[in-house]
């Protein structure tokens, strides 16, 4: 309660934007949408190399443990982790992101068969009117 009474310094606000910045591109990563996937491939391609993505999380991870509260160090903990294990599954068994990305290609192929489908509906139902 008393660290939400007080204002942080520019210097927490510039990490914590940093950092909720990164997290979000992680994550819009993991969704493994097509339409998000080539906006990152094209402005953050570091991503899809397995090396450059452990030093990005690793970079996220020493983003977290500045901020010197118990949170802070479980939040860098994790991601370090998640960056050990990440980068190990990737190098080890490059079958993986091969599946991964077939995956989500049929994904792809659902969602848009689906959004026309929608369309059809609405323009034929508008037709009707």
């Amino acid at each position: 309660i008393w660290l939400m009474t007080t204002i942080p310094s520019i210097s927490a606000f510039v990490l914590a934007f940093y950092a909720t910045c990164g997290g979000i591109l992680i994550c819009c990563l993991e969704t493994q949408l097509k339409f998000l996937r080539v906006v990152i491939a094209v402005n953050f391609g570091f991503l899809f190399h397995s090396v450059w993505r452990f030093f990005f999380y690793f970079l996220l991870a020493s983003v977290a443990w500045s901020y010197d509260h118990l949170f802070g160090k479980i939040a860098a903990g994790g991601m370090g982790a998640a960056a050990v294990f990440n980068t190990y599954v990737l190098c080890r068994y490059p079958s993986y992101r091969k599946m991964r990305d077939k995956i989500a290609e049929e994904e792809d192929k659902r969602i848009e068969a689906r959004i026309s489908k929608e369309v059809r509906r609405q323009a034929a139902s508008h037709l009707t009117k």
